[in-house]
């Protein structure tokens, strides 16, 4: 975490009123975000270990702490899954003559500064600005078009990534399962689901 978010955090909870009321029934999030940095919570390690087994993407847990948690221990994952994911979409389409990239200018080192901001995007957007589309592409020679459509990709992947592993983890906490969740825990574990609410 820099220390400019750092700063911001810890000035609003200095403005907290003393005595300030604790939320009793703290959403999923926020119960990882203390799990993960010490706070014994039995259920919290349960629900990751379902929900990453059912996750629709590997990198899904990964994205999801680094959102919640601001764990940047798997950042090299995250940046190869954005790698990744920016050259597939860029990549063609179609067959034989009318085969064309998405993307026609898509270069390895704009495209991996594009994935990068994308992923930044998707996990702290709101909270620090990332240079403009007009600066990178100035210092990459590169299309603003071009460079949004892979930044914008990114992006909105990383954010449905994390969204689906955010209501697989608040289903596990309400112990409100649908048919889909439970439909992909039978299909990774070849068993009957017959879990109750924790």
């Amino acid at each position: 975490m820099n220390a400019a978010l750092k700063e911001k955090i810890l000035a609003l909870l200095r403005s907290l009123p003393k005595g300030a009321e604790i939320d009793p029934d703290p959403d999923a999030d926020q119960r990882t975000a203390a799990y993960w940095w010490g706070k014994q919570d039995d259920s919290v390690a349960w629900w990751l270990a379902t929900c990453r087994m059912i996750a629709s993407d590997p990198i899904a847990q990964s994205l999801y702490l680094a959102h919640v948690a601001e764990d940047m221990s798997q950042r090299r994952a995250i940046k190869d899954w954005s790698y990744a994911a920016a050259a597939k979409f860029a990549g063609a389409k179609g067959s034989g003559q009318r085969r064309r990239s998405v993307v026609e200018s898509y270069r390895l080192d704009w495209g991996h500064q594009a994935a990068r901001d994308g992923v930044f995007m998707a996990l702290w957007g709101d909270l620090e600005d990332v240079p403009g589309i007009t600066y990178r592409c100035e210092t990459f020679g590169c299309g603003k078009q071009a460079y949004q459509r892979v930044r914008d990709e990114i992006a909105s992947q990383a954010r449905d990534i994390i969204a689906s592993f955010r209501a697989d983890m608040e289903a596990c906490r309400t112990g409100q399962h649908n048919r889909w969740f439970t439909q992909r825990w039978e299909d990774a574990t070849g068993k009957f689901w017959t879990w109750t609410h924790r």
